[in-house]
Parts: C-alpha cells; structure tokens; sequence
C-alpha cells in the first residue's frame, strides 16, 4: 500500500537552507545583529548560532542563502507555522535554564519582589 505524498510530508524545497532558517527563526529576535562578544556573554557560543545571530531580517537571510523567489520564506514560515515547528526547537533555550532560574533567586532573595517570588514558586515549587 502506498502512501499518497503530499506537500506537508515532504521535504522543503532547499531543504538544508530550511533547516537553517527554521533555527534562525528559533532564536531571539532582539539577538540578532548583536556583537558576537554580548552574544558569548549570553552564552551562546555556538559558532552556527552566531552565524545566524549576524542576519537580522527574512531579506537578509534570503540574500545571505541565495533564495530569490521571495514567496519561498512565506511557503517556510506557513509550514513552520502549521506543524508548530518553533515550540518544538527551544534546545538554546533550555541550557540556559538554570542561569536564569539561579537569577530569579538571586533576585527574589535580595530585593523579594512579589512578581519574582510568585515565579519562583510557580517554576519551582509547582504553587
């Protein structure tokens, strides 16, 4: 029994090129065209985060990869869209998880901001 191909089940066209974009779409917008050096003391250090870090805007990233048709990155952003791609792809995000849980407390001990205290027992104590 075959199974009938359609356009969500396969590939994306410049597949690798996809790829790429679906992580540059992945990382925080206010990242991009940072200096590499506010980016390693984020922690990001990861020389292809950069890389994608340095393009600021979909024209960009069009240029810099070589898609000229510019309905290609719209077809992408629909199919990232449709299939929840980016909720999904938060691998950066999660090994910063514990500088950002260690500054909360750092935060809610020292000044106890109620904002800060109630999100510490929220992430941490499950209240």
């Amino acid at each position: 029994m075959s199974e009938e191909i359609t356009k969500e089940n396969t590939r994306p066209y410049k597949g690798r090129d996809y790829e790429s974009y679906l992580l540059w779409k992945s990382l925080p917008s206010v990242l991009r065209g940072q200096p590499r050096v506010v980016l390693e003391k984020m922690g990001i250090d990861e020389e292809v985060s950069i890389e994608l870090l340095s393009i600021k805007t979909q024209k960009e990233f069009a240029s810099r990869f070589g898609i000229k048709d510019e309905g290609t990155l719209s077809d992408w952003n629909k199919r990232i869209e449709k299939e929840g791609l980016l909720d999904k792809i938060n691998a950066w995000s999660r090994k910063l998880t514990p500088n950002i849980i260690f500054a909360l407390y750092k935060n809610a001990s020292k000044n106890g901001k109620a904002h800060e205290v109630r999100t510490w027992m929220e992430i941490i104590e499950n209240r």
